[in-house]
C-alpha cells in the first residue's frame, strides 16, 4: 500500500492537482491583460511570474504586476487592479465547470482514508461555488482558498484537526512552503506542475515524495 494512505487528514491544492487547469487560468490571465492593451514585453513578464508562482492568490499577482511590471499611473492602478481580476474571474468560472480533473483522482479521494480539506489559492468563494455544482464538494470537509494565504490556510484547518498526521498534496513551490512553515509533511502531484524541474530539485534536497500518476486501491 502506498505511503499516502497513512494519513488522517489530507489537504489538496486545486489547480494542477484536483483539476486540470493550469494552463487554462495562464490562458486566462494572458487575456485579461491583454485586452487592457498592455506591452507585449510585460505581459510577457507578468504571466512568467504567474506560472512560476502559482499557488499564490490572483490578488497577489494582480499587485505584484501592477506594482513591479506594468507601465500604469498611480492615478489608475486601483482601477486596473479592478479590471484584471473580474476579467480574470469571470474566465475561472467558466473555466472551472469544464476542465477536466486530473487523471485517476476520484477513485483515488474515494479510496483515501481521513478527512479531507482543499486549501487553494484561487478565490473562496468562486471555488465552493463550483466544487458544489460539480458535485465535488460532497469529498471534502470543507474548501478554502484566498485572498488568506495559503500557510495561514493549512494552520486554520490544522487547529480543526489538532494533533492528527496531516499532508499537503499540491504541485507549486507555495504548497510546499505552506506545508513546511505547518510542519506537516508534503507530497507533489507533478504530471501538470508549471515548474516540475523546481518541485523534482526540491524533492531531492528536502526529501519528500513526488507522484506521477494517483495510486489508489488498496494493493497499489
Amino acid at each position: 500500500m502506498h505511503q499516502i494512505y497513512s494519513y488522517e487528514i489530507y489537504i489538496f491544492d486545486c489547480d494542477g492537482v484536483i483539476l486540470d487547469s493550469n494552463t487554462l487560468k495562464i490562458q486566462a490571465m494572458k487575456k485579461s491583460l491583454e485586452v487592457l492593451c498592455f506591452e507585449s514585453s510585460e505581459i510577457e513578464q507578468c504571466i512568467n511570474y504567474f506560472a512560476n508562482n502559482f499557488g499564490k492568490s490572483r490578488f497577489h499577482h494582480v499587485e505584484y504586476f501592477i506594482e513591479s511590471i506594468l507601465n500604469v499611473k498611480k492615478s489608475d492602478k486601483d482601477i486596473i487592479a479592478k479590471k484584471i481580476l473580474k476579467s480574470f474571474s469571470k474566465q475561472c468560472k467558466e473555466l472551472y465547470l469544464t476542465a477536466n480533473l486530473t487523471p485517476g483522482f476520484l477513485e483515488m479521494i474515494q479510496s483515501l482514508p481521513g478527512r479531507k480539506y482543499v486549501a487553494s489559492g484561487s478565490e473562496q468563494n468562486e471555488l465552493r461555488s463550483v466544487f458544489k455544482a460539480r458535485g465535488l464538494d460532497q469529498y471534502f470537509v470543507q474548501v478554502f482558498g484566498s485572498p488568506t494565504a495559503k500557510s495561514s490556510l493549512l494552520a486554520n484547518i490544522l487547529k480543526l484537526e489538532i494533533d492528527k498526521k496531516a499532508v499537503m498534496i499540491g504541485d507549486a513551490v507555495s504548497d510546499f512552503e505552506a506545508s513546511r512553515d505547518n510542519e506537516i509533511d508534503f507530497v507533489c502531484y507533478i504530471p501538470f506542475s508549471n515548474v516540475t524541474e523546481k518541485m523534482q530539485m526540491l524533492a531531492v534536497t528536502h526529501n519528500f515524495d513526488t507522484l506521477q500518476s494517483w495510486p489508489y486501491g488498496k494493493f497499489n
